[in-house]
Formats: C-alpha cells, structure tokens, sequence
C-alpha cells in the first residue's frame, strides 16, 4: 500500500470519527483521519485557561459500562490509558422553586424526593411501567407531552420526567421531544447501574489521545490542518478524498462531520439520500455556554444542577474531575438551552452570564467576588440535530450510502441509538461494523 492510500479515510476528527477510526485499526484497517483544525475533539475539544481546563460541553457519559465511550475503550484496550472515574450520584441535584434536591437516581430515592408530591410518588409506579412497556415504534412522532397526557395529569410527576429532557437532549422545549427518544433515554433510569456516568480522568483529551495513538500504532495517520475537498468517485463508488489537490486513496471513506459541512463536501458529488435540502432542513440544538472560573470557594457537594426553569443545566467540573482546576478552584460551567428565535435577540443572549451568575449567588453567596474567569460561547450547534417529534431519529441520516458504494456516516445526525454524545458513540460502533463487512464483501 503506497504513502497516500489506505483502506479507510475519515474525514472529522471528533468523536465520532476518532472512535470509528479507532475501532477500524483496532480491526487491522490502516485508517487515515483528517482533521481540519489543529486539535482534536471537533464539538467536545477543550482549551486551557489560567490553570482551568474549559470543555466545550458537559461532558461527563451518561451510561456508566453501557456507554459507547466505554464500550469502545475496552474494545480497544485503552481503558487504562484512557480511565474513566466514576461519578457519584449524590452530587448531582436539581433546582425546583428555589430549592436545591439531589437528582433521584434510584427507587428509595424517588420515594423520598421532595420533588415529588405524596400523589406524584404513588403515580410513579404506573408511569414507569408505561414507559417500560411502551411500544417505540409508533411513538417517533409523538410529542412526549402529549404522550404524558395519557399517563399522568399530577404536576409533579410530569414535571419529574419532563426536567430530564434539558440535561439529555439539549432540547429548549421539553414538550416537543419525540416521546420515543424520551422513553428510550429515560429506561436506564428507571433500572440504574453503578456508576450511572464516568468523567474522563484529565478530562476528554485524554480519551481522544488513546484513539488517535490506536490508529496510528496499526500503522495509520492523523493528520491535521488537512481540509477535505472533495470525494473521488469511479464506477459508482468511493475511489478517495481530495486535499490540496492531491488524491489520498482509500477503499471506503467516513464523513464524520455536521451536516452543513457535508453540503460543502457533497458539491461535485450529488448524492439524492444527501441532497442540499434535506441537509439544511436537519435543525441543531443550539444555546450559550458560560465558562466560570472561581477561586476559594468551599464546595464538595454539588456536582451539577439541572435548570429546567432557566432551560438550563450547571456542571462543576472539578467535582467530576479535580484537574480541570488549579488547587483551591472550582470550574462552573453553565448550558443555557435556546431555539432559533431565541438565539437572534442579542439582549437574551448577553443576560446568560448575569443570569447564572444571579442563581449562583443564592446558592454560595459572595461567590461574585470569587470568580476570576469568565468565558461566554454563543453555540449555534450544540448537537447536531433535535430529536423532536417532527425530527425524530428514523429521519435523520444513514451510516451507510446505498448510491454510493464505500460512503459512510457517522456523528450525532445519523440514525444511531442514543443522546448527546452517545449517539455519536454509537455511530462510530455501528459505522466501524458496516465499513468491516462492506470490506469483507467488496
């Protein structure tokens, strides 16, 4: 095999296309990865700041050993080069009226919350049942409030489940989210297993390291700074992708990015499965981000805190992970879920740092004077696509082209099982299995 040809190219140095990368070399393939920026980590990159360790997102893995993050870890054989800790449940809580709970992560805990009434805790049963019995596939295009309608009408309880929305989807209107999508992310809290998450130890850096070292110990590159192009096609099939004008041939080729990066990608190539329209009509999740870097702060408690009046969440980094902070400081980072409209008033956008900056001193005051670092992001896409009821999973793009022979997906836009960045994960485990039989068969 010569210097610029490989078995599989992938174009996307995220999640997403780091894990499929890596599972493919873990499979013998000689991968190489494109990485148009000079870091990795695509949408989960982080930077550091006067000692602070800032992510992109809140990134601890909701799943515990069932989560791809971990699944393809183990796969691989990089859970030690890459560890996971475990979080603990009790500093993960949730804000109702003022008053701060410790999120129920088990049955005794959903029976004594003071987030749910004497009538909402007796209701509780039966609508757990519901959603454990309920069947997904007529439920895609059905809003998850209107699904609730038929379970229970007990403010409380609606509220119980509906508050979980924000942290699993990004999603500004709860109500609208597809209740399939709802029910499948909700299950595994119905029936939890320690740990419920992991945070990567050093944070995800780490863990994109142990997938870039994977691909290249079996021989393949990553390379950065390399914009693709364009695709080369001959005979109805990938042939490779273009950079800088010089072809890099592969036998099967995986576009690990958004969907408005595709379009790009896609101009010399038109492909009906990914026509320009139905690309642009794939709407993100978007929002703002505040980065708060605070020092001699007393906190070993709160963890994180689910917003759902504020469509927001908290995440105290250091909490999961005590590196993200310089001794003695605390990493708040705080998700403000937005629509569309939302996102175009300036003014609504610039009172997200006052806002939180406001609840956080009811909780630690003085903490105003303690913050030291202040980093605001307008996130025009959080995740690559809504799991809405009218943009539910099965519309979302396929991992494999039919059209086209060799091209694959992979990301948080694909028709894959999960939320936030499991889906991406997911993708990954399930692009790598159709890219190894499409190889074996070709």
């Amino acid at each position: 095999m010569g210097q610029n040809e490989f078995d599989v190219i992938v174009i996307g140095g995220g999640l997403a296309g780091l894990g499929t990368g890596a599972l493919l070399a873990h499979g013998g393939l000689r991968v190489l990865l494109l990485e148009r920026r000079p870091i990795l980590g695509g949408r989960a990159l982080v930077v550091k700041q006067q000692g602070f360790t800032l992510n992109y997102g809140l990134h601890y893995i909701v799943g515990g050993k069932s989560s791809p993050h971990y699944r393809i870890l183990e796969r691989i054989g990089k859970l030690n080069a890459a560890p996971l800790a475990p979080v603990n449940a009790k500093k993960l809580h949730r804000m109702r009226a003022g008053k701060l709970h410790i999120t129920p992560t088990a049955t005794l805990d959903m029976l004594t919350t003071g987030l749910l009434t004497p009538a909402g805790k007796i209701g509780l049963a039966r609508a757990a049942l519901a959603i454990m019995t309920a069947n997904i596939e007529s439920l895609w295009n059905v809003p998850i409030g209107k699904w609730l309608d038929g379970v229970t009408n007990e403010t409380s309880l609606r509220n119980f489940f509906l508050d979980l929305c924000g942290p699993l989807t990004f999603e500004p209107v709860p109500q609208e989210i597809s209740a399939a999508h709802f029910i499948l992310a909700v299950r595994p809290f119905l029936m939890p297993k320690a740990p419920i998450a992991y945070y990567p130890v050093g944070g995800w850096i780490g863990m994109f390291e142990a997938f870039k070292a994977r691909i290249e110990k079996a021989g393949g590159e990553v390379r950065f700074k390399a914009q693709a192009e364009k695709l080369a096609v001959e005979e109805g099939r990938i042939a490779g992708v273009s950079v800088e004008g010089v072809l890099l041939r592969s036998k099967a080729v995986v576009a690990a990015i958004p969907p408005g990066e595709l379009t790009e990608l896609l101009k010399e190539t038109p492909i009906a499965e990914l026509s320009a329209e139905r690309l642009k009509n794939i709407r993100p999740t978007m929002g703002v981000a505040v980065d708060l870097g605070v020092m001699g702060l007393q906190n070993d408690k709160v963890a994180t805190i689910e917003l759902p009046e504020l469509n927001a969440t908290l995440g105290i980094h250091n909490l999961f992970e005590p590196s993200l902070a310089p001794e003695g400081g605390h990493l708040f980072q705080f998700l403000r879920f937005m629509t569309a409209e939302q996102m175009q008033d300036s003014a609504d956008v610039e009172r997200s740092e006052s806002m939180i900056v406001e609840l956080l001193e009811t909780i630690w005051p003085g903490i105003r004077e303690k913050i030291v670092l202040r980093r605001t992001l307008i996130r025009p896409v959080l995740t690559s696509a809504s799991h809405r009821y009218d943009q539910p999973r099965p519309t979302l793009l396929p991992l494999e082209i039919p059209s086209l022979r060799g091209l694959f997906l992979a990301g948080d836009a694909t028709a894959s099982p999960g939320e936030l960045s499991n889906s991406a994960g997911e993708s990954a485990i399930l692009c790598a299995k159709l890219i190894e039989n499409y190889l074996g068969r070709s």
